[in-house]
């Protein structure tokens, strides 16, 4: 018996659902066996029924192997509303590392004449830091903002770095930081420190967040992984998206020890919202970063080889990189190239045959 994939789908609000919907249409694409449990969540949720997060959304969390986001946030509901989804999933289910692959694909023009090769991961602490639930206060003359590092959250975010590192066959981890002026980045590299002398295998580099995001706009190609804190992860983050053709182009994976949620990194994009303008991209290499989650590696091939297909062909691809196709239309294009190739994929038992046949002869 196949197995089942039960994967709980959080549109939200925005672009959310549209984008969301090709990501689906690409993973149904694969031929996998996936239960999609739609759920209502963020500001729209909200209006709606009054919760941003229903309990039924949350048990969905519970009951599926991973769950797929969109993204939250209203104009008509305070931040501070929607955000509580965001807290539930990174901070309750403890999703505290945050994957962000970015990476040129063939046909895509960044912000350089004649760019090289960029393909480099960071991975970005989600749950300390500035996290989403940090102290501060905001007077009448002065606002303050704590910041708290701990022993065991830097431990977790390098270990899982070097052990996405090893998985994936990445040979470099630079550790970013602000160590010469902040105690708390001073203690997190000296943790990187201890930590990289266990893993000889593995080259380590810092660097000052300053320097790093100057390296970013000149050498992107001298990156491999990158571990830091949070803020700096966002930022350098953003810095790099310019590279590789925008935020419709940078997926990303929060994950933990028991729990993972998927999410591109573009937001609503409310100026665009229902217009079938917003590029699918993100979303669908999001879907692709769940399946490796969930082992199903032969599937996340079959959506990087079709989205790099589609883009090196360059018919479709919607106007934020370069083209006139609708949401709808790229999204088409790549559950095509999916489907595509497994229609010339032999079946076992054509495999068998084909190899009796070739011992006969």
């Amino acid at each position: 018996m196949v197995k089942k994939i039960k994967i709980a789908v959080m549109p939200g609000d925005g672009i959310g659902p549209e984008v969301t919907n090709e990501a689906i249409k690409t993973l149904q694409a694969t031929e996998l066996n996936i239960e999609f449990i739609l759920c209502e969540i963020g500001g729209t949720a909200y209006l709606k029924n009054g919760d941003p997060l229903p309990p039924e959304s949350k048990q969905a969390c519970k009951e599926s192997d991973a769950t797929l986001f969109g993204a939250v946030g209203h104009d008509y509901v305070s931040y501070e509303i929607p955000r509580k989804v965001l807290i539930y999933l990174r901070l309750e289910k403890d999703a505290y590392a945050n994957i962000r692959p970015l990476k040129l694909y063939p046909g895509i023009q960044g912000h350089q004449p004649n760019q090289k090769p960029i393909d480099f991961v960071i991975v970005r602490d989600n749950a300390e830091g500035f996290s989403l639930q940090h102290s501060g206060l905001l007077g009448k003359t002065l606002g303050t903002d704590r910041r708290v590092i701990t022993q065991y959250g830097a431990q977790r975010i390098i270990n899982y770095a070097y052990k996405y590192a090893t998985k994936h066959n990445r040979h470099k981890i630079t550790c970013i930081d602000q160590s010469h002026w902040l105690y708390s980045d001073k203690f997190f590299r000296n943790v990187f420190k201890n930590i990289s002398e266990k893993h000889p295998t593995i080259r380590n580099d810092y660097q000052h967040v300053d320097v790093a995001a100057m390296l970013l706009t000149t050498h992107p190609q001298n990156f491999d992984v990158i571990v830091t804190p949070d803020i700096y992860g966002d930022i350098l983050s953003a810095v790099a998206i310019s590279s590789i053709g925008g935020v419709g182009m940078a997926p990303s994976a929060c994950i933990g020890d028991n729990f993972a949620f998927f999410e591109p990194i573009h937001g609503t994009a409310w100026d665009i919202a229902g217009k079938n303008i917003a590029n699918p991209i993100a979303s669908i290499l999001t879907a692709k970063l769940m399946l490796e989650y969930l082992n199903e590696t032969e599937a996340a091939q079959l959506i990087e080889n079709a989205v790099t297909t589609v883009l090196t062909e360059g018919h479709t691809r919607t106007q934020d990189i370069g083209g006139h196709s609708t949401t709808t239309e790229v999204g088409d294009a790549i559950a095509k190239k999916i489907q595509q190739t497994l229609d010339q994929q032999e079946t076992p038992q054509e495999a068998q045959t084909h190899a009796q046949q070739t011992i006969q002869q």
